[in-house]
């Protein structure tokens, strides 16, 4: 039986940074590294600035965030990135880097989404910006040409047929919004409760570990 782990996000999603300890936790896992991974992005932003009120519920569910998982929002985001009128938010070019990250170097997604994570959330940094985007690649020992000419095909290519099979998982799986994991059991999905696992990646990575031993045993 072929076992998929699927993990459904977008770049924005302030409770895909929430769950970023989980997806940590479980890729660590001895046992879930012994089954297939792969990740789905989908389109929550597209080039488009925010209302004052928009961003005033973005900031009470930041706070609640913090308080349920100890995850940092610095400065530099709150009162910098958050709080400026004309912020642009899009997720297609974040999506599209982490795209290209994983066709440089297969398995690099994760790394490249974290980095994009903490770019916006902790630093306040643009990462709409295709230079920012290319420095994190960089971070990440990525060839820093090799990841902007990929990141730009990508971006100006597939990245909506990308966009319409994370659609269509989401559908068949049950899932209604970002993040969500879905375990696959051949031809069969099964959406896994996370929420109740905010705080607790390691009971978290017990859970999927769970569904993984009881579908081998």
């Amino acid at each position: 039986m072929k076992i998929t782990l699927h993990y459904i996000y977008d770049p924005l999603c302030g409770w895909c940074y929430a769950a970023e300890p989980l997806l940590e936790q479980v890729l660590a896992s001895p046992v879930c590294r012994q089954i297939a991974f792969e990740m789905h992005a989908g389109g929550l932003f597209q080039r488009m600035t925010l209302p004052q009120s928009k961003r005033s519920m973005i900031r009470q569910a930041d706070a609640r965030i913090a308080g349920m998982t100890g995850q940092h929002f610095g400065p530099a985001y709150l009162d910098g990135l958050l709080e400026r009128d004309d912020t642009v938010y899009d997720s297609l070019p974040p999506i599209a880097a982490i795209l290209a990250a994983g066709a440089i170097s297969a398995g690099s997604e994760p790394a490249m989404l974290q980095a994009i994570q903490y770019a916006h959330y902790r630093e306040g940094r643009a990462i709409v910006q295709e230079e920012v985007l290319a420095d994190l690649a960089q971070s990440l020992q990525l060839d820093r040409d090799l990841f902007i000419s990929t990141y730009q095909e990508l971006l100006n290519g597939d990245i909506h047929a990308h966009l319409d099979r994370t659609l269509t998982l989401m559908h068949y799986a049950g899932a209604q919004g970002f993040p969500a994991f879905v375990i696959q059991k051949d031809d069969v999905l099964e959406k896994l409760a996370h929420e109740r696992y905010y705080g607790d990646a390691s009971g978290f990575a017990a859970l999927v570990e769970g569904k993984i031993t009881a579908t081998q045993g």
